[in-house]
Formats: structure tokens, sequence, C-alpha cells
């Protein structure tokens, strides 16, 4: 008998809507599978390099701002005759806004302002509630904005009359930036560095796709989503290059920025100039994340876990697909295991699998429907704002062999949808490794969705993303 390995990989998800308390344990649901394998075939278990939790992040958060990493410090740029945008991610994102936000006020209430506003980044995906809005900001912080007169804005993107037009990036977007973000005189931005198949998340990025208008956002994602240069850590891709243009058109000022371990606590943060200080935040969630490619790949078989950080919807923790492609051959198998399972929200009841029924129209997934997609995309047949995610890993899937262990719940859309799934991780890699033989090279990636070689990491020269007005 062969020597078996036990492996054990995260099976999570935070409560409904809790996502911006991701570090509170008793609002997250963890779990773990184990799955044992032939000890010969286990290639590579890739664990991140974790850093230290920051534990007062507001505090942080107000030693960032006084000490940036480029550019002047956030008091330095205020004033009684200077108004203020404050824009965060939305109720998807697990940056802690309720405890960063009370710094950036704390500034403000010291030095001054005109006018200030708080504007979340939701781009197309449907508004925050009232409930969402408090989990995300704190009863604290809603309080203290109303006493302070400065309101709380979402994205409405398909409001014309919402937006200023700021003119054409080189690369052919048409730019629409809302008003109340394009008329202050300091614009901030907080979020999280963190790779995605777009290259990169944060910074630029809650400019573009986060407060731009329908138009903006299709013309990016529709042009990029789906170029083989748009990648994980490709921050000099044609996606996220042209985000950065973008925000450096619109003038954004700043960006206060973390990165989170796989817990969903802050490991690191900084503050500074736009696009500077997103990037030193970059490298350090590469420093954490990246690995080094391990020798004699590519690997047969890629298993990888989800954890709390990336959601409850697998739209949102499927994204790993891409990262594993990255380290697998054509032909192999991804086993992903996402238990996904849904979310009531004040719109109304989302399953696990929602918005990718969309991918229903183009499957099986083959070079064939490969092209469908390709004509419809390029026909604005449909929305890239949904398509951004899913026609992505539908492109992996027509190279390469799916599996989502998932909850039962799931079982039966992911069928209909045509993606194949189970409830049994420890089948699917046995199945896994069945079809590619005795000597079937498995690579664990446990955080799939932070996780890529780092010889793929693609970093702009110095200065990339400056373009001015």
């Amino acid at each position: 008998m062969p020597e078996l390995r036990e492996v054990t990989i995260p099976y999570e998800s935070l409560d409904p809507l809790t996502i911006g308390s991701c570090d509170d344990p008793s609002m997250v649901y963890r779990d773990e599978l184990t799955v044992r394998l032939p000890g010969r075939n286990l290639w590579a278990w890739i664990q991140p390099r974790e850093r230290q939790v920051v534990r007062k992040v507001t505090e942080a958060a107000a030693a960032a701002l006084d000490r940036p990493h480029s550019g002047p410090r956030f008091t330095d740029l205020l004033g009684p005759d200077k108004s203020v945008a404050i824009i965060i991610d939305n109720q998807f994102r697990p940056t802690p806004a309720s405890k960063l936000v009370p710094a950036v006020l704390d500034a403000l209430e010291r030095k001054g302002f005109s006018e200030a506003h708080v504007v979340c980044a939701n781009g197309k995906v449907f508004h925050m509630s009232e409930h969402d809005t408090e989990l995300k900001l704190g009863r604290a912080t809603l309080d203290r904005m109303a006493r302070l007169n400065i309101p709380f804005l979402q994205n409405e993107p398909q409001k014309q009359e919402r937006y200023d037009f700021v003119g054409m990036s080189s690369r052919g977007t048409p730019v629409w930036l809302l008003k109340e973000v394009n008329r202050a005189d300091v614009k901030i931005s907080i979020g999280q560095a963190q790779a995605n198949h777009w290259g990169y998340g944060g910074g630029g990025k809650l400019i573009l796709p986060g407060v731009v208008c329908d138009e903006t956002i299709e013309s990016n994602h529709c042009a990029f989503v789906l170029s083989p240069q748009t990648y994980y850590g490709a921050m000099a891709g044609p996606m996220r290059s042209d985000i950065d243009e973008v925000a450096s058109m619109c003038s954004l000022t700043c960006t206060l920025n973390c990165v989170l371990d796989t817990k969903g606590a802050v490991c690191f943060m900084n503050f500074g100039r736009h696009p500077d200080a997103h990037r030193e935040a970059v490298r350090v969630f590469n420093d954490i994340y990246a690995y080094r490619r391990p020798f004699g790949g590519p690997a047969d078989v890629a298993l990888c876990g989800v954890f709390a950080p990336t959601d409850h919807l697998f739209f949102h923790t499927g994204w790993g697909c891409m990262s594993a492609d990255l380290v697998l051959k054509d032909g192999g198998d991804i086993v992903y295991c996402s238990p996904s399972p849904g979310v009531n929200t004040h719109l109304g009841s989302f399953p696990g699998f929602a918005l990718f029924d969309e991918m229903k129209a183009y499957m099986p997934p083959n070079p064939e429907n490969m092209q469908r997609l390709y004509r419809d995309v390029h026909h604005r047949r449909l929305e890239m704002w949904t398509g951004c995610i899913w026609a992505p890993i539908y492109e992996v899937m027509a190279r390469k062999h799916l599996t989502v262990v998932t909850l039962d719940e799931n079982i039966a859309m992911g069928e209909d949808i045509g993606i194949p799934v189970s409830t049994d991780a420890q089948g699917a890699v046995d199945r896994a490794i069945k079809r590619h033989g005795p000597d079937a090279k498995v690579i664990v990636l446990p955080f799939a969705r932070y996780q890529m070689p780092t010889d793929v990491i693609r970093m702009p020269a110095r200065g990339a993303g400056l373009a001015q007005r």
C-alpha cells in the first residue's frame, strides 16, 4: 500500500453580509476539509508567510496617515477651504472601514474642511442597505458623519446626470466620474491590496469601476477582461494599467491601503500618493502570498480551499480558479472547495451560484463556444460587470476540468448550469488522480484566491499610471 498523506484546506464562509467584520470570530463560519492522497502524488502544499496582526487598527491608520509612504501627510492636504471625497469599498470586500474611516475623520476635524462625502465604490453592484452600511462603517461612524454633515453616497452608474466627463484614457476608455468625487479637492481611497485575475485590487480600482458610470465600466471590462495579458499578478497588464491611468486622470490624491491575513485581520497598512503607496502594499501582499513555482511542473491536479474573507458566493470565492490555472497543465483537474452558502439581502436571496446562470448559454465550455462568447462581448450582448468573473472561469473550464465541491443546497443549480459539482472532496480528488495516472502531481493551494507563483508577477515601470488630465 502506498504511504498516504493527509492534507487540510479551509472550507469557510461568512454569515450573510458581515464581511466588514470578518476578523470577529463570532461572525464567521470556519470549517476545514481533510483529504488523503498517496505521498508520491503530493507535489506541493503551498502555505503563506503570514505577518503579525495589527492589533489597534484605528491607531495604526492614524499613524500611517501621518507617516506617508510617499507624498505629503494627509493633514497637509486638508484645510477649511478644501473639499474631500473619502472612497470606501462595498459590502463584498473585507476592508474594515469601520476601523479605518475614524482615523480619516479625526484628521478632518483637526484641520477643517469645506465639504466632505463618504462614497461607496460599488461600481455596478447593488447598493448597500442601511443595515449593510451600518455593518461596514459602524454606528458610531455614521453618527459622527451626521454630526459633521458628511453625507454617505453610493455609485449610481445608470444615472448619467450624476457624472462629469473627464476624458479618454490612452487605451480608449471614456471616463465619466461621479460629480461629488470629481469636484473634491482631495480624493482618498480606502481599500484592500490583493491579487486577483485582473492583476490586483484596491487603490485606483476604487475609482474604476468603483465611482464611474456604466459606459466607463463596460468599456474597460469588455476591452481587457479576456485579454491574455490580464491575469493574476499582472499589475502591468492592460486592465489594471488602464484602471490606474484612469484613477490618475480623475486626480485620485492618495490611498490608505491594508493587507489582510487569511483570517481577515489587518497585517499591514500604509498611506501615500497614488499609485505609489498602493504598489508598495501590493509588494507586501506578494511577499506574504506569492510562492516560488515548484520544480518539475506543471501540476496535474490542483486542490483549492476557500477562506472566510473571500465571501459567501462562488461569484467571489471562485477567483482562485484563475490562479490555480497558472500552475496546472491544460487538461488538468481543479478541485475547488467552496461552501458558498448564498446570502439574503434587502433585494432578495442570492444562491451560492448566483450570476453564473449567464454561463449556461455557452455550455459546454469549448473553443467554438468561446468564440461565441468573444463575439457577444464585442457586440455588448452581455454585461461584463458580471462577465468579468464568470467568463474567465469559463475560459479556464474550456482548457481544464473543474469540479466544485460545495454544499448540498448548491448541487441542483450547479448541475443545471453545467458546472461539475460534488459534496465529496475526497472522491473528487481520487477521481482526478485516477484520470492522470499513478504519477499524477497534486498541488494544494489552501488559500488559492490569494496565491500565485512569483514568476507571473508583472509590476509597472516606475512612473507608469501617472497620466494627467
